[in-house]
Formats: C-alpha cells, structure tokens, sequence
C-alpha cells in the first residue's frame, strides 16, 4: 500500500472482517486488554523504512519499547535463563552468533529482501563470496534440531535454539539449520513492544492510509479474482490494474482466483505440510507473580514427541511447550490494578476437519493451565478471574487461513523453506501475495518484507 499510495495510484483496501489488521488484532473485556496476534517485534528499521517510504516519521506515530530480558526460559526442573547481553555473550552463544551473523549478511539481501528469482545472482556476489565459509554449520541440508547438538552440549539450551523452528511454525528436525539465524536476528535488533499494544501499529496504518486518500471498506468480503479485479460477496466488481491479495495462497488459488488451472496449482500446493496453527488461552489473572517477565517460555520434557502428535499424528500436544505473553508488565493499562493479562499460546495442528475445536477448547485449556499450575505457577487456577480461548478454528473462519496455519507451508526441507508459493501469481499476471504464506515467510518484519517486494514487482511489470 505504501509505495502504491506515494507512486500516484488510486487505492481501495477491501477487508473481509469489522476492522482492519488481519492477525494483528486484540481482545478488551473487563478492564484487560490482549493483543491476540503478534505479541513480539524486532527489526523495526524495516518498520521505520515503511513510514520514510510514506514520507512519514514513525517515531511521530508510535513508540517502541525494549524489552529486557528478550524473554525468560523456564523448564520443570527448575532449569531456567533470561535471553539478554549476558547470555548472548556466553561462548556457545557467541560462537553461535558469530556463525549466524555471517548466513544473516549472506542471505538479507539476497533472500530476506529479494524475490527468489534474483537469488543466485545477489549470493554470488564476489563481496559477499567469503561468507559462504559460514554454510556448513548451518548448511540448508543440515536440521535445525542437528545445529542445535552442534552449537550446545547442554539439551535446555539445544530445545531452546529448536524452538526457533516454530516462529515459521515447524518441526526443528525436519527445519533446516539456517533457521538459527533468527536468534542472531532478535539479539542484534532487540525485541520490542508497541506502546499500547501492537494493535496499535494497525490503527497508526489505517489513519495514515485514509490520509493518503485510500478507500477503506471494512465487511467486505472478495468471493472471487480474476484478470479485470475482485467481485465482493455482496455481488459488486470492483476494477483494478493491480491486485493485491494479503492473506493464505492456498486458500486464495482454493476458493478465490477463476483461472482453469488454479485447482491444479491448489493440489500441488496442499501436498506438503501445512505450518501449525496456534491454540490461544486469554486470562485475566488477580495478583502479579514476580517470577515473570514480559515474555515467557515453559518447556516441555519431551519436544519431539510435540512435533510428532501435532504434524504426525494430527492431534493436539499432551504436554505442549506454553508460551507466555504479559503485556501489562510493560504497559499497566493493559489490565486492572494488581492484576496481569496473560495471554498463553501453544502450538497446534492446522487440522479443522477431523478436531472438533468447539468440543475440545475447553478441556485443551483447562489442560493448559493445569499444567502450569502443576509444573510451574502453582496457585495460578486460584487466581484467575477471566478466561476465554482462540483455537484454530476461528484463526481459519477469521483469517481464511486453511486449517488455522498461520504460516502456510512449514519449512520441511530446503524446497519448502526457500521456495514458498511466490508473490505473483502464475496464472493471473496482475495478482501479487503479500503476507505470511508468500515469500519470504511468517512473522511481521518478513510481512512487511513481502509487501516490499511485491510492489517492487509490480512497478517493473
């Protein structure tokens, strides 16, 4: 939207749901606020580069917030660790950053930034050739899971360098190892909160695009694509030269785009593995516990058994991994005085055919918090005054994400990892993707990238 509004072209943005933002939504009931999306940001001079290209200054908009610690660590041994400068600086973590900042400076401009045509031409780049000595240990051919043992005797700290697979929403054995490049990421740009919530970033765009003179429409569902524009559920055309669709490709060459072979490119694209969803518990939780931070993260005893219930065997983890967002520890608006919102995630299944989430919601929670109650916040059933949960069902109903994925295809493989659907469409030459299913992946910096690099495209074509 940025670049178009600024290059002269007369925009409408067309949202399926009451408000704009997708993902990037929250949740206020009683005095507590949630954001139910994205909860953690980094790089935000991708960010800041969105608003110059606005002719805008985001500092005059929004305020960002360093966190320290990134976020807490705890497993039920009692084993824990902050993720700061402290443990950032231990060797096995030096020597892990010192590996990762080279495959960072190898591939941000030639993958991160760029459209996959233009790999092999920007990599060998005889500036950035002495690089490549730093691949082995991180070698796309090699697991995430199999990086970790390299960089880490300790099995906490190699479960921790694995969880990084789940930020594309994969398996660490089946992730490849360049994936531990996004440790190096989150240590060299920080993790940040948006002051008020990064619900807010979404309102700062929507009144800079109405600024702008873009036409918002809100319950404005697109039922179908083609060449000439989009036709709404109401039955209205809309006309455009260039289309843009920011939401699952899948679900998009499935239900939206009239070409005769979008079943085709649909079936070939279903068959590997779809990223996990995410099943949200939201609780308004009386008293604040100091044992926490703004982010935390509670490890389970046995991660691969995870990842084997959840893509294997379709079903939702006994004993899942629990993260812990707690926002009002940096923002006390968030929740009523002495009380904390907690906004807990797991992962889960992208399966919305064979789980009956309306069934099984609310004994997957109580699961959730018994389990924290038991292993490590005990107390916490007694406190808690509000309770509600998001499952993968309504991520699917909300955000036309197949199955509840939240990423598309899990990055199994180098194929899977690198080569995602593309940003233009190959059958509707005027159709770019922008989002978390396209090139270059999930999470909002790698967003905000896509959306870059999509009308990158489409001003050459």
């Amino acid at each position: 939207m940025g670049v178009s509004v600024v290059a002269g072209c007369r925009v409408t943005l067309l949202e399926k749901n009451s408000a704009v933002g997708g993902k990037v939504a929250e949740r206020r009931v009683n005095g507590f606020r949630w954001d139910v999306g994205p909860s953690l940001f980094t790089m935000p001079q991708i960010l800041d580069r969105l608003f110059t290209d606005l002719g805008e200054s985001r500092e005059k908009y929004l305020t960002l917030e360093p966190l320290s610690p990134t976020c807490r660590y705890r497993w039920a041994d009692g084993y824990q660790f902050d993720e700061n400068e402290f443990f950032w600086s231990r060797p096995d973590s030096a020597r892990l950053l010192r590996h990762a900042e080279g495959l960072y400076n190898l591939s941000s401009s030639a993958f991160l930034e760029s459209d996959p045509s233009e790999l092999w031409k920007k990599v060998l780049n005889p500036f950035l050739l002495p690089l490549l000595r730093f691949l082995p240990a991180m070698s796309p051919f090699r697991s995430l899971a199999s990086a970790s043992r390299h960089f880490y005797s300790d099995p906490h700290l190699q479960q921790f360098l694995q969880r990084f697979a789940t930020y594309n929403g994969s398996d660490p054995e089946l992730t490849p190892a360049t994936f531990a490049v996004i440790p190096y990421v989150q240590s060299r740009f920080g993790g940040w909160y948006i002051r008020d919530g990064i619900r807010r970033l979404a309102e700062v765009l929507l009144q800079i695009a109405e600024k702008h003179g873009v036409e918002i429409q809100t319950a404005a569902e697109v039922r179908s694509i083609d060449t000439t524009g989009v036709t709404l559920a109401s039955g209205k055309k809309i006309h455009a030269d260039l289309i843009f669709h920011n939401g699952d490709v899948l679900g998009a060459y499935q239900k939206l785009i009239q070409h005769e072979r979008a079943p085709e490119i649909a079936s070939k694209m279903a068959k590997p593995d779809r990223a996990i969803s995410g099943f949200v518990v939201l609780l308004g939780v009386k008293g604040k516990d100091p044992t926490l931070a703004h982010h935390n993260i509670f490890f389970s005893d046995n991660y691969p058994l995870e990842f084997q219930q959840m893509f294997r065997e379709n079903r939702p983890a006994e004993n899942p991994t629990i993260y812990l967002c707690i926002s009002s520890r940096s923002d006390p608006a968030s929740a009523p005085a002495d009380h904390d919102n907690y906004f807990l995630l797991v992962n889960a299944p992208a399966n919305t055919t064979s789980i009956d989430w309306a069934k099984e919601s609310p004994k997957y929670a109580d699961q959730i918090i018994r389990i924290l109650d038991q292993k490590f916040l005990p107390g916490l059933q007694a406190k808690i005054v509000h309770k509600e949960w998001i499952s993968p069902a309504d991520f699917e109903f909300r955000d036309g994400a197949v199955g509840g994925s939240l990423y598309g295809w899990a990055s199994h493989g180098m194929r899977n990892s690198f080569l995602r659907p593309p940003i233009r469409s190959s059958v509707i030459p005027n159709l770019y993707f922008v989002g978390g299913t396209t090139h270059p992946g999930g999470g909002l910096p790698l967003v905000l990238l896509s959306a870059e690099i999509a009308v990158r495209l489409a001003s050459k074509a």
